[in-house]
């Protein structure tokens, strides 16, 4: 989760560790809310994140782990704007594998 955050790769980097059943829940109140299944259907909706946030304006606050669980905290510039939000993301495991990553907001935009 580490090299994830700190830019240096991505869930396609690790495909022995990502259940092919993956569940993504992103918040309604974002563009691109919803529920995504599998990591191929998630790919999907990259290019939307990309739209929305301002990536080169990321802070990672923390990656905080418990048995199976994983929370990260990020701050996230939002595109086109001077604004950010803090963002909460829960990554489930099932032994050595992902299978549900679950964003939060945590501040209103």
């Amino acid at each position: 989760m580490q090299k994830v955050f700190s830019g240096k790769a991505t869930l396609d980097d690790f495909p022995d560790r990502v259940d092919p059943n993956l569940i993504v829940y992103q918040p309604a109140s974002l563009p691109f809310g919803g529920t995504y299944h599998g990591l191929a259907e998630f790919r999907q909706v990259w290019p939307k994140l990309g739209a929305f946030y301002d990536f080169s304006r990321s802070e990672f606050l923390g990656l905080y782990g418990d048995g199976d669980t994983v929370f990260a905290s990020i701050k996230v510039g939002l595109a086109g704007s001077q604004s950010s939000i803090f963002l909460a993301e829960k990554f489930t495991f099932r032994g050595t594998k992902l299978v549900e990553i679950r964003a939060h907001v945590c501040e209103p935009k």
